[in-house]
């Protein structure tokens, strides 16, 4: 086992502000240097940089949320994946493996993570120095976190889950959990659709297997026969050593010796590969295709510091033809020792995660490409020949846990074409996070660069060779090119299909979504606009979105306030509607404006005529109730004057008239008394005052 390098300077990994970086290298003199044009992309559409580097908050910035997975306790972030689909108009779903549960997250627009997301993120406070970068977990909003509830809980029967891998349709999912059990679900419904498990069951129905650590889905291409199309292979790995390929509609039943207690569901594996020394850590598939035609290969990567290739195609054509399924799985158990390595490779420390990079039109490789993380280093192999292509040095402190590799679209800058068309700038990222909180973002455009092909990198080295050059040891360059530093030891970290979604988990359960800022174009001439045509109103207008100039006197248009209804009515000389409008917006003041503005204008009495019963009652309710208010007592004493004196010869003729007369009768009445009672209460106290006078 090697040995971690030392975390000397674990202080100065932080990210250095625009005023320390001179330069845009990344060399072993400043080994966590950030270049300034990645450090500043990755701060303005992640958040993940100096916070003098992150951009004002807008409605378009990028958002985040942290929350913590609903398991009894603290439960390790095992594995996050993402469906390879989603439906037009959604986001892609999210599973998130910790303890006995697999959350399901954001399948729609409206589930409780996108509507976290689409709120605007809280900025943090107390923080004044200039070089302290952005805290993934520092600042947990535990009532954003409560908010945040997994759309779907799919069950494990209480065994603790280690890795999920979603199948190519989205809809089912495949679990590895401790045992040796192997769930297949259905991430729609929660069903378990098939139990696998990787030892015989023991009495009471449970497997004494040791835990899963990955699983996965063999996809079959186009170019194999149609009934391995249909037909869904699973794969699996775990602690014991052992890589077993499952078939998904094998027989549930006969022969089965893994089956006890009535349990039917428990098939044997179709192939078992042998040959790791210690537990198979990660395991992944790759296709290639050669004279012979398309054939497929399974990766794994063991703590026994080695990766290996096997050959599944005789496992896949003997189990093809289901007349013959029950002789090839005797044949196949019988030799599932027999040596379908094909390669082996050593990356020097315990493998932790790998990578498949599958050749593309761009690419400057033709036979795919494997990563392989573990300890603090990352390389990069051919599994056709077993050569390291390449060693990574990620500048962390502890273990590389696990890793995504990434493309973005640079939308501020555009690149010519082979035609001299222009398209968008895509830029290839690998992306590392450790145990010692560290995220490391590396360059990868190297390897997707058409003009650099292997051919062209094979004439330089023998060139170099001739003339006595001295040789590198790497063929691909990946430099180190952005980190950030926080606070939790990481476990998992993936990024969406589409790039949108950048997701850390660490071993305390947390788990951070950091949204992209939606992209918005820069640098786009406006077209110029035509001269308007003489005599339009857009003529008449032209200059009005002129900017004034400092010397310029400024005539400040004040906007037009809007008239209330009553205002609107007694501009029409309309006042019995006027007063209407204003007994209708129950506002005393206004009420008692409006009838001292028709005193004015001596039109109270054709705004009190001519009344039926319905109209009359608001005004005498509102006189007999606030006429005992000093504040509304003078003009109300002259609306009663008025109203006694035009419906007098009305009084008997209805009951809720009579009894709105009686109670402003009343409340005079009392007034008067209390009046009288004041005029002599002053009288006694004067007589009192001039007697002491005396």
């Amino acid at each position: 086992m090697t040995t971690f390098q030392k975390s000397t300077n674990l202080a100065s990994l932080q990210a250095p502000t625009t005023k320390s970086i001179a330069f845009a290298t990344s060399s072993t003199s400043n080994p966590t240097e950030s270049l300034p044009t990645e450090s500043r992309w990755w701060s303005a559409k992640f958040h993940l940089g100096p916070r003098t580097l992150i951009p004002p908050k807008k409605s378009t910035s990028s958002t985040s949320v942290t929350f913590q997975t609903p398991t009894d306790g603290t439960a390790i972030i095992s594995h996050v994946c993402f469906a390879p689909n989603a439906i037009k108009g959604n986001p892609y779903q999210m599973a998130i493996v910790s303890g006995p549960r697999v959350c399901l997250y954001g399948g729609t627009v409206t589930s409780s993570l996108s509507r976290a997301l689409s709120r605007t993120m809280s900025t943090a406070t107390g923080i004044t120095e200039e070089q302290e970068p952005t805290s993934l977990f520092g600042d947990v909003d535990t009532k954003t976190s409560k908010m945040v509830k997994p759309d779907r809980n799919l069950n494990t029967g209480g065994e603790p889950a280690h890795s999920a891998a979603y199948h190519s349709d989205g809809r089912l999912l495949a679990v590895g959990c401790d045992h040796g059990l192997v769930r297949v679900c259905d991430a729609t419904s929660r069903a378990t659709l098939r139990t696998f498990a990787t030892h015989p069951m023991e009495e009471g129905g449970k497997s004494c297997g040791l835990p899963v650590r990955s699983v996965g889905w063999l996809e079959l291409g186009s170019g194999m026969d149609k009934d391995k199309v249909k037909r869904k292979i699973i794969y699996s790995a775990g602690d014991d050593a052992t890589l077993r390929i499952w078939d998904l509609s094998g027989d549930l039943s006969g022969g089965n010796v893994y089956a006890s207690g009535g349990v039917g569901d428990y098939a044997r594996p179709i192939a078992t590969m042998r040959g790791h020394r210690d537990a198979i850590r990660a395991c992944t598939t790759f296709k290639m295709v050669d004279s012979e035609g398309e054939k497929v290969r399974l990766v794994t990567g063991s703590y026994d510091h080695s990766i290996r290739v096997w050959d599944c195609d005789d496992v896949l054509n003997a189990n093809a033809s289901s007349s013959s399924s029950s002789r090839s799985r005797s044949h196949m158990q019988e030799n599932s020792n027999s040596d379908r390595c094909l390669s082996v490779m050593d990356h020097g420390a315990p493998v932790e995660d790998l990578i498949v990079i599958q050749p593309t039109a761009t690419s400057s490789f033709r036979t795919p490409l494997i990563l392989s993380a573990g300890g603090t280093i990352v390389k990069l192999w051919n599994p056709q020949l077993g050569k390291c292509l390449s060693v990574i040095q990620t500048k962390h402190n502890k273990t590389i846990t696990s890793m995504c590799l990434t493309s973005m679209i640079r939308g501020d800058d555009e690149v010519l074409g082979a035609n001299g068309e222009k398209k968008k700038n895509i830029c290839w990222r690998l992306v590392t996070a450790g145990l010692d909180g560290l995220i490391r973002i590396h360059s990868a455009d190297v390897l997707f660069d058409a003009t650099l092909n292997t051919s062209t990198r094979t004439t330089k080295l023998v060139a170099r060779r001739k003339n006595g050059t001295k040789m590198k040891k790497n063929i691909y360059e990946m430099p180190y090119l952005h980190g950030i530093k926080t606070s939790l030891p990481i476990t998992a970290i993936a990024m969406a299909p589409d790039g949108t979604k950048l997701v850390v988990g660490t071993t305390t359960g947390y788990v951070t979504v950091r949204q992209r800022a939606k992209y918005v174009p820069q640098g786009k001439k406006k077209r110029k606009a035509s001269e308007p045509k003489a005599g339009t109103y857009a003529f008449f207008m032209r200059g009005m979105g002129a900017d004034a100039d400092a010397d310029d006197h400024v005539v400040q248009l004040l906007k037009k306030k809007k008239l209330k209804k009553y205002d609107v009515m007694l501009q029409k000389f309309r006042y019995g509607d006027a007063l209407d409008e204003a007994l209708a917006a129950r506002d005393p003041n206004a009420i008692v404006a409006v009838l001292e503005e028709l005193g004015r204008r001596r039109g109270l009495i054709n705004a009190l005529s001519n009344r039926d019963e319905e109209t009359l009652e608001p005004i005498l309710a509102f006189t007999a109730t606030f006429i005992s208010r000093p504040k509304y007592t003078p003009i109300l004493i002259g609306v009663a004057n008025q109203l006694c004196d035009i419906y007098a010869r009305v009084f008997g003729q209805s009951d809720t008239i009579d009894e709105y007369f009686e109670k402003l009768h009343m409340h005079v009445k009392n007034e008067c008394r209390t009046q009288s009672a004041l005029n002599q209460l002053i009288g006694q106290i004067d007589t009192v005052m001039y007697a002491a006078e005396m």
